[in-house]
């Protein structure tokens, strides 16, 4: 059983496939009906609307099989993605040689006739198809085809508006100058934090400087500044910690413990003047750190308490860090 030849730009066609973020996502009614509706209007007892990933099959809808993936290489739509133009028609399963020993027709579910759409998306990739299936030859009429063409119109539709309410969704937590997620994005991480009630620490980042670039230099350097701190904290940070730009010159990053949040402030500071040096911005950081043993009333509340430290940093002489654990509700207990 010869495997289908990977299509031309195979990584081109997988990047796009991701940017939709839908592989192993929960069933959605939108893809579900048309699979059905696939089905009943060809009069087979199986639809789906599949996606061919790297090495595997995966079935965003089914109706009729329990199928949800299977290897690529016994995957008829690996063979119908290598022609986005075309529908991939087989009569017979048995009749043709690339899939007369395919464990798929010699096997449960014993499937003799195959039928697929490729999902052709907007920059021309075949992410997929939507095909029908039968437990016995048929022939596909062209009133069929025109149908399965439509409804592949209709899931390629579907699949472009995923991607682009998810585009949308990722321009409203982000920062547009540096890419970092924005203040929206922090508090909605913060309550999530909260709800779960998990410890966890704040470091809140304010620069020193920073007004004085924009007015001696100007703006367009001023957001050099803010892109190079982003770029800082993005090096800084691991894999689990948040950070985020809140606005203007302050920042801050959320981490999942308590401990290590002085420890990563004091690295965060002295890479960041480190930076600004070899740049030649007279810019440093005021920065507190509070790791929460305990919650917090609210998002606001715990980033109120980072943000006294920072104060208390900048007060203190600037470019520092002060550092606390929130343990008991009260007065703030100064630990460093």
């Amino acid at each position: 059983m010869p495997a289908a030849p990977l299509p031309e730009d195979e990584a081109g066609r997988l990047a796009a496939l991701r940017s939709y973020a839908v592989l192993d996502t929960a069933c959605e009614t939108a893809f579900d009906e048309i699979a059905q509706l696939a089905a009943r209007l060809t009069r087979r007892p199986i639809a789906l609307v599949s996606l061919v990933d790297a090495d595997r099959l995966w079935a965003k809808a089914r109706h009729g099989v329990d199928l949800t993936e299977a290897p690529r290489d016994l995957a008829f739509c690996a063979h119908a993605i290598l022609e986005p133009g075309r529908p991939l028609v087989i009569p017979d399963t048995r009749a043709d040689p690339r899939f007369a020993d395919n464990p798929l027709v010699t096997d449960d579910p014993g499937l003799r006739s195959y039928t697929g759409v490729p999902l052709v998306n907007t920059e021309g990739y075949a992410l997929g198809t939507l095909c029908v299936l039968d437990h016995a030859p048929r022939v596909t009429s062209e009133e069929e085809l025109d149908i399965l063409a439509s409804l592949a119109r209709s899931v390629s539709t579907a699949l472009e508006l995923r991607r682009a309410m998810r585009r949308m969704h990722a321009l409203a937590v982000t920062d547009g100058l540096t890419g970092l997620p924005n203040r929206s994005a922090m508090m909605t991480a913060l309550d999530a934090t909260l709800t779960e009630r998990r410890p966890f620490s704040l470091i809140f980042i304010d620069l020193d400087g920073f007004k004085r670039v924009n007015d001696t230099l100007g703006h367009a350097a001023g957001d050099a500044v803010l892109r190079a701190v982003a770029e800082v904290l993005q090096a800084a940070t691991r894999p689990g910690d948040s950070p985020a730009r809140l606005g203007g010159d302050e920042f801050c990053v959320l981490l999942g413990e308590t401990s290590g949040a002085e420890r990563l402030a004091e690295q965060i500071r002295g890479a960041l003047a480190a930076r600004m040096q070899a740049t030649g911005w007279a810019v440093t950081a005021s920065i507190g750190a509070v790791g929460f043993d305990i919650m917090p009333d609210s998002a606001e509340a715990a980033l109120g308490v980072a943000d006294a430290m920072m104060y208390a940093a900048k007060t203190g002489g600037k470019d520092q860090v002060r550092s606390m654990r929130y343990e008991v509700p009260g007065p703030l207990q100064q630990a460093g």
